[in-house]
């Protein structure tokens, strides 16, 4: 879910002494693990169900193999179209709504690749399902609170123990919502060519790393829900704020514990190597129907602002215009590579004039305002084909000015 709060950071730091000693939270010793054997560490009983995110392309071709496969034995023959969710933590709102007035407007297609990162994750499943689930990614964004999300624990972090806050609140509500039917689902669809993938961080590792969550579905695993939700709850745990999620796996006779944590700290938005998505079976001019298409929850425009000579505003600060600049790289390359290779291209983010609310996370009016501003923008107009989508491109700041909001 990225973005951490300014003001939960904050009262990390200024809570009382009655805390103390409440962080010592009990976790398992954590044995060295040789580079070698995590590089090559799987999850008993899945197979190969993951990836790394900087894998060499020889490595992604095995994974594109199984992929066509199961294209072909579809019948599904037309070139293939990507969704991307990026990370956004509440603003993810804004995605929200936007899939739901996608599907009002009549003309959101089903997409044979979808990925989530953080907030992008907890999105991913219902938006791979299609319009089906509208109503309930319309509860999951405008309904919580902060309380549903996490419970504060300021001292944790600060007497030894992994994180300010406890995770157990979303942990509950992902339960509630990826089941046994959900998965089965998910499942079916992966058999029919489509995938569904979300990303974590391998904090040991220091790597992305890609969960199939179509393969975990359609796998015979007892354990294929539990794994499911680990791997979603991994992909929204914010360093620092939230716990880690470990994850056992096995390298040879070795088991240890992996630790894995917010998938956006290794990049906001996730679609792939190009290359294994779009083969050369699918070059131009054949490439018509292809699509990419970028849902990011966030603003795509740098924003101007006068920042106080305060620790924590500096931090934070500093934080959004590293992680702006960084996704702003990642959008030109994929709006590059599709140009170049005649595939249509989609942008849709929140719009430059809209105000950002300076509530804390997870503010509840603040969510449904944002979700209905994705709706407005469904509505308003197409996300594709998309260099000049309302969101802003991204490569230079909008001239036109805002008109104040009535």
């Amino acid at each position: 879910m990225k973005r951490l709060s300014k003001g939960f950071a904050h009262a990390a730091l200024v809570v009382g002494l009655p805390a103390l000693g409440a962080g010592c939270a009990s976790w398992p010793e954590r044995p060295q693990v040789t580079a070698a054997a995590q590089a090559m560490a799987q999850v008993p009983g899945f197979g190969h169900v993951r990836q790394w995110t900087d894998a060499p392309l020889p490595e992604w071709k095995i994974w594109q193999e199984k992929w066509l496969a199961d294209r072909a034995a579809a019948g599904i023959q037309t070139p293939p179209t990507l969704l991307a969710i990026s990370s956004g933590s509440d603003q993810g709102a804004f995605g929200a709504g936007y899939l739901a007035g996608w599907t009002q407007r009549g003309d959101r297609p089903q997409f044979d690749v979808v990925t989530g990162i953080s907030t992008g994750a907890l999105i991913a499943p219902f938006a791979f399902l299609g319009p089906q689930y509208d109503a309930t990614l319309h509860t999951l964004y405008t309904t919580i609170r902060a309380k549903d999300i996490y419970r504060a624990r300021p001292l944790g972090g600060l007497t030894g123990g992994p994180s300010f806050a406890d995770s157990k609140p979303l942990r509950t509500l992902i339960a509630r919502y990826v089941t046994i039917d959900l998965l089965d689902r998910i499942a079916a669809e992966h058999r029919r060519g489509r995938r569904l993938l979300v990303a974590t961080t391998n904090l040991d590792a220091g790597r992305g790393v890609v969960w199939d969550l179509g393969a975990i579905a359609d796998s015979h695993s007892p354990t294929r829900v539990a794994l499911a939700r680990k791997a979603l709850l991994a992909s929204a745990s914010i360093p620092g704020m939230l716990p880690p999620v470990l994850i056992n796996v096995s390298a040879g006779t070795q088991r240890f514990a992996e630790m894995h944590v917010d998938g956006g700290t290794a990049g906001s938005v996730f679609g792939l190597p190009p290359a294994v998505i779009w083969t050369d079976q699918y070059r131009a001019p054949a490439q018509a129907g292809a699509s990419i298409t970028i849902l990011y929850n966030g603003k795509i425009f740098p924003r101007y602002e006068v920042v106080q000579p305060r620790a924590f505003t500096i931090l934070g600060r500093a934080l959004d215009t590293l992680i702006g600049e960084s996704d702003r790289d990642l959008i030109r390359s994929y709006r590059q590579f599709a140009q170049e290779h005649g595939i249509a291209f989609g942008l849709v983010a929140i719009d430059h004039c809209y105000e950002l609310p300076r509530t804390e996370k997870f503010d509840r009016a603040s969510m449904r305002r944002l979700y209905a501003q994705g709706l407005r923008q469904a509505l308003a107009e197409p996300p594709m084909p998309s260099s000049t989508a309302r969101g802003g491109v991204a490569d230079q700041a909008p001239v036109a000015p805002c008109a104040p909001e009535r």
